[in-house]
């Protein structure tokens, strides 16, 4: 898979996403509560029309160090629903098909 990842920010700088470009144009998230890596529509509009987040390019080590600090963990109570969702995605990436290794 050829890909580019990103570190994702918020207006405030904050890192809030590893985002995963793919080679066919979609933007994945790795969500820290499911393990996985997951379509993200609405961070495919930012990313490519209303540019609110900043997504630094960043290589593997960067990404999976991201994830490692806990980068993509959202609130089990804000986020149910999507999250719900998230744990029931069949298309969803591991992290092992992304970087080849178990993180």
């Amino acid at each position: 898979m050829t890909m580019n990842l990103y570190l994702v920010r918020n207006p405030d700088g904050v890192p809030v996403w590893v985002a995963l470009e793919s080679d066919q144009k979609r933007l994945y998230t790795y969500v820290q509560n499911t393990g996985k890596f997951h379509l993200n529509a609405g961070l495919y509009e930012d990313f490519y029309f209303d540019h609110t987040m900043t997504y630094e390019t960043v290589d593997q080590q960067a990404a999976e160090a991201a994830i490692l600090s806990g980068v993509g963990l959202r609130d089990e109570r804000s986020f149910v629903h999507i999250l719900a969702r998230y744990r029931q995605d069949p298309n969803a990436l591991s992290p092992e098909a992304v970087f080849g290794r178990a993180l």
